[in-house]
Formats: C-alpha cells, sequence, structure tokens
C-alpha cells in the first residue's frame, strides 16, 4: 500500500497540514519538526509528488544551478565539483531538487534561464560565477526572481556567497615575498571574470604594501576557458622576465604553468587556488573551502525564497574564509 501524508505524520507523532508545510519547506516550522518529519519520511520510503505539491503551493521544490558559458570550464575545474557537492548535500537535506543550466553561447543561456524564471520552473537561481554586467544576472533582477551570486557581486543590492579573493591574493603574494622573493610571476585565467581581477588586486596589493614595484610584463591572463594549454602557452612569454616564484588563480592554471616549467626543466615554487589538495607538484595552495561555499550558497538562497514569500527584501553578502596550506 503506497505511503500517505497521513501515515508520516503519525510516525513524525505531527498533524498532515505540519507534514504538508515542512515538504513546502515553510520558514514557520521549527528545523528540529523539520528533521523529524523527513526522518519519518525517509523510514516510510515516502517521496511526494513534486507536480502536484507545485500546483498547491505555487513551488517547484528545485533550484537553478546556473553554469559559465563554457560548460567545459565547469566539469574541468575542480572548484566547480565541490561547491556542487555541497548544494547538493543541503538541497538532499531541504528536499530540493536541482536544476544544471547550461548553453553553447549567451543566447542559449539566456533562453534557458528565461524558461526557468517566466515559467517558474525553479524556485531561485545560483549563479555559479561572476562576470560584470552580466545579461542573465540582469534578468533575474528585473522580475525580481530569487537569486545569489556564488562569487562577487558588481551591484551591492546583489545577494552572494564569496571569498575575500583580494585578501586571499594579497596573503599569497605575502607569503612568496616574506620568504624573500622578489620577481614574482602572477598567472591568472580569463582576465573577464571578477575573480580573477579580483586576485590580481591582492597581488599588485601586496607588491604595494612591501615597497615592490609592480612589473606588467611579469602578469599574464589566460584567455577562454581551457585553461591549462593557454597558460603554458603565455609561460612561454613571462619567463622571459627574470622570475623565481609563480602565483597562479586556480589548479588547471597551475597544471599548464607546471607543464611548460618542467618542459623547460625551470624549478619554481608555485602557490595556488583550490579547495581540495592539488594533485600536482606545487609549494602551497589557498584552501577556498568550495563545499562550505556550496552549503552557505543553498541556505542563503532558501532564505533569500522565503524572503520573497514574505515580500521581504533583503541583500545577505557571506565571505567564507581562506587558509593557506603548504605542500
Amino acid at each position: 500500500m503506497r505511503t500517505t501524508i497521513k501515515d508520516v505524520a503519525k510516525r513524525a507523532g505531527v498533524s498532515p497540514s505540519t507534514v504538508t508545510r515542512v515538504i513546502q519547506n515553510s520558514s514557520s516550522i521549527s528545523q528540529q519538526t523539520k528533521e523529524t518529519v523527513r526522518q519519518a519520511m525517509q523510514e516510510l520510503n515516502y517521496h511526494p509528488n513534486l507536480n502536484a505539491r507545485s500546483l498547491v503551493s505555487s513551488y517547484t521544490q528545485v533550484i537553478g544551478l546556473v553554469l559559465p558559458e563554457d560548460s567545459d570550464f565547469f566539469y574541468q575545474n575542480p572548484f566547480f565539483p565541490q561547491a556542487l557537492r555541497g548544494i547538493s548535500q543541503v538541497a538532499a537535506d531541504n528536499g530540493y531538487a536541482i536544476q544544471i543550466s547550461t548553453g553553447k553561447n549567451e543566447k542559449q543561456r539566456m533562453e534557458a534561464i528565461s524558461q526557468m524564471v517566466y515559467g517558474r520552473r525553479v524556485d531561485g537561481l545560483i549563479f555559479l560565477y561572476s562576470m560584470p554586467e552580466d545579461p542573465l544576472v540582469q534578468l533575474a533582477i528585473q522580475h525580481n526572481f530569487p537569486f545569489l551570486i556564488l562569487g562577487k557581486a558588481s551591484s551591492p543590492f546583489v545577494s552572494l556567497v564569496d571569498n575575500d579573493n583580494i585578501q586571499a591574493c594579497f596573503e599569497a603574494t605575502s607569503y612568496f615575498i616574506n620568504k624573500g622573493y622578489k620577481n614574482i610571476g602572477f598567472v591568472a585565467g580569463n582576465k573577464e571574470l571578477v575573480v580573477s581581477q579580483d586576485r590580481y588586486e591582492g597581488y599588485k596589493n601586496a607588491l604595494k604594501a612591501h615597497h615592490m614595484e609592480l612589473d606588467e610584463a611579469k602578469v599574464k591572463f589566460s584567455s577562454g576557458f581551457l585553461l591549462e594549454d593557454n597558460s603554458y602557452k603565455v609561460m612561454k612569454k613571462l619567463t622571459k622576465q627574470p622570475l623565481d616564484a609563480i602565483i597562479t588563480t586556480d589548479t588547471i592554471v597551475a597544471e599548464g604553468v607546471l607543464s611548460y616549467l618542467k618542459e623547460t626543466g625551470l624549478d619554481l615554487p608555485i602557490i595556488s587556488f583550490d579547495s581540495v589538495m592539488p594533485k600536482i607538484d606545487i609549494t602551497a595552495y589557498v584552501d577556498i573551502n568550495a563545499t562550505k561555499l556550496g552549503r552557505v550558497s543553498f541556505n542563503t538562497l532558501l532564505q533569500i525564497i522565503n524572503d520573497t514569500k514574505e515580500g521581504k527584501q533583503v541583500c545577505y553578502r557571506r565571505v567564507i574564509p581562506h587558509t593557506i596550506i603548504e605542500l
């Protein structure tokens, strides 16, 4: 016999209406009650009908994840699987499904997001990247649709969850300076991404704080999203300058840099950014805690969705700490 809401309510010791509100993730229900009801649902193997629920509540229990324009970047960069892991953990705890949105170009991505927003196919959006003047973000803003950016937003009125990437790269650069290195190269990913710009800003700030001149010939950005080959190529130009250490903005960039150094017989210390211990031979990395970024992003978006239900407009700016780890 099929398990019903009444069966779940009896097992959990609550009313059927309380079970319904837990399924809808109502903010009026305590976390303890939610956990009790969800445990009863799990024990009884009860799976609510999402389609029927959305017709009644006008909510889908689905969150949309918006990927960068080149989805290959998502699948190759270890940051994204870790962030997705954190998002998925909290989604499962709250009875939410995840819908991933991508596209080969801006037109396809805009069409996909428009269907989500206009058709109310999801309850909210998490943008897994940050770019200035992003038309997809503007669409969500114009329609007052619940969303946040996992990254830095250019507008002070957009909710976000991020690291302090300026401070993180300031500390990474200072790490090498304090070890006595004078000629520190900087190799970054796509210059259009806010995270690349912020880490470059931190690099410049550290040089200035230690009374060292910025030499732009020691700074290179990789074009596009598939960065390993590009960072390999830019190293050919960078190594024409005197170098004794290199900062890279993520592990994919570091892989290209390291590949070139090994091929040419050069041995330079490298520091990069990651959320798991890199499997490449570098000196240290800045742990940006991507899994926690994902968890906090989902919890924050749930709060934004609940705020929207209640007619509130609150801007959340949550910063996740980082740590430099020597290898």
